[in-house]
This record gives structure tokens, C-alpha cells and sequence, in this order.
């Protein structure tokens, strides 16, 4: 019985990833404005990287510690890219003329 309860794991989490593709396809079909497709594909494309590594690299069992090691490289991205911002908008209003 033990094998039967895998390949039902397998099978759901297919079935995600292919619900996830599925809505993937749908936006692009739906004709979505081009900056709201790049980010939805962005954010569905995260979100089924992190279900293949939950389940097929067998990360779910792991301690929690596991998650700092992506987890810190991502926020200090994610921190230097906030710190920034002002300034881009700023130098980009002053190269193309409109004011922020």
C-alpha cells in the first residue's frame, strides 16, 4: 500500500503543474496587457519551482534551516532592488524628460 500513496503524490503534484501550465496558457490566450503577463508567468513559473523542489528534491522532510539558504541570498536581492528604485525612477524621469 505504501507504493500506492507515492505514485498518488506523484499524480497530484502533476496535476498542479499542469493546472499551473494550463492557466499559463490561458493568460497568454486572453490576450493580457504585456507587463501583467511577464509578471504572472514570472510568479507561476516560481510557484511551480517551488513545488518540483518541495516534492521531487524531497525538500518538505527537511528542516526549516534549509529554506535561510536561498531564502537570504533572495531577500538581500529583493532589499538591494527596493533600496534603488528611487534612484532608477529618478535617473530614468531625467533621461526620458517625465517627471516621477
Amino acid at each position: 500500500m505504501a507504493g500506492s500513496r507515492g505514485i498518488r503524490n506523484y499524480l497530484v503534484v502533476f496535476c498542479w503543474l499542469a493546472f499551473i501550465t494550463a492557466l499559463e496558457v490561458g493568460a497568454v490566450m486572453a490576450g493580457m496587457p504585456r507587463k501583467g503577463l511577464v509578471i504572472f508567468v514570472i510568479a507561476t513559473a516560481a510557484a511551480k519551482a517551488i513545488i518540483i523542489a518541495l516534492f521531487f528534491m524531497h525538500l518538505k522532510s527537511e528542516n526549516a534551516w534549509i529554506w535561510w539558504v536561498p531564502g537570504l541570498p533572495i531577500a538581500l536581492a529583493l532589499f538591494f532592488i527596493g533600496m534603488l528604485f528611487p534612484d532608477m525612477v529618478y535617473h530614468l524621469s531625467l533621461h526620458f524628460g517625465s517627471a516621477p
